[in-house]
């Protein structure tokens, strides 16, 4: 289970979420979650600078600056962790996403020597899912000498994401801001070849993990939950992105949802899952190792980290 807050606790991991986002980008695996048998692991990808406005392109830059300020962030630069989660059950170890990899943007690209801190054996790894195709969730699945990062494992994605990247005008569906992205997300889906599987969302994709809709970040983007018994937990991939504004303006836009009108939706609609049922979420751009709840607040809703 996460660690049960006291109410001064929250407020105080409230506080230090902003705090948190600048913590140096180093290696790191921490387990922060127990299903049933199975361990939730966190790994740190590192740690990238993007420009602020990024975090919301349908905004006014003053006032997305004034939102940013009020609750404790930079209005210059966002900070955004990568963390990759990992279960193991028993002798098995399943991986969702990868981490950028070594082609990606500077602060990226530590989930091998996470991987070698922790001493996993990155041959026993059995299984990889992956929530979507963008960059620092894709591009590490490929090691620098371009083999397999986890070389024994079975590899699956959505079937609406590897269709979407790898139609060949897919450079004429997006602003010329993703076409890089398009092309790296080609190399990887065609480096690993017949070794990846695809899935539909509503799938069981391993024992006790379904695949869920939550697309709008990409065309194909799903979150994945873990269940055990009457228990539940959801890795959110990119569907929640910023500890504050995904949270408290669900309806703004971040500039990576590429189809931002359905990105909105997505988002009020899980929230409001998240919040009813209190269940426990993993976010991989989130603060820490990504792990906390949501709680209802005023008209939207607010993030209380693990």
């Amino acid at each position: 289970m996460f660690k049960n807050l006291t109410r001064r606790e929250t407020l105080l991991g409230l506080g230090a979420i902003a705090i948190s986002a600048f913590a140096p980008a180093r290696a790191r695996a921490v387990t922060i979650a127990r299903l049933g048998a199975r361990e939730i692991i966190s790994f740190s990808d590192g740690i990238v600078s993007v420009p602020a406005g990024l975090v919301a392109r349908d905004r006014a830059a003053e006032e997305l600056a004034a939102t940013l300020r009020a609750g404790g962030f930079p209005a210059d630069v966002n900070r955004m962790p990568l963390n990759v989660t990992a279960i193991r059950d028993g002798d098995s170890l399943m991986f969702m996403d990868c981490g950028a990899g070594a082609r990606f943007l500077e602060g990226s690209g530590k989930l091998a020597a996470a991987l070698e801190e922790a001493g996993i054996d990155r041959a026993k790894v059995n299984r990889v899912l992956f929530t979507h195709a963008h960059a620092d969730h894709l591009w590490g699945a490929m090691d620098e000498f371009d083999e397999p990062l986890f070389p024994n494992a079975r590899w699956a994605i959505p079937l609406a994401e590897r269709d979407f990247w790898m139609d060949k005008n897919v450079l004429q569906k997006l602003p010329e801001a993703f076409h890089m992205m398009a092309a790296g997300a080609q190399r990887v889906i065609g480096q690993l070849g017949d070794r990846l599987e695809t899935f539909r969302p509503g799938e069981e994709v391993a024992p006790g993990v379904s695949a869920l809709d939550t697309g709008g970040h990409t065309p194909g983007h799903v979150s994945f939950e873990l269940r055990s018994g009457s228990e539940s937990l959801i890795v959110l991939g990119d569907a929640l992105t910023h500890p504050l504004v995904s949270f408290a303006h669900p309806g703004w836009m971040p500039a990576s949802d590429q189809e931002g009108e359905r990105a909105v939706a997505t988002r009020r609609k899980l929230l409001d899952r998240l919040a009813s049922e209190k269940l426990r979420v993993i976010g991989y751009h989130l603060p820490g190792a990504g792990a906390g709840q949501v709680e209802r607040k005023d008209s939207a809703f607010r993030f209380i980290p693990a």
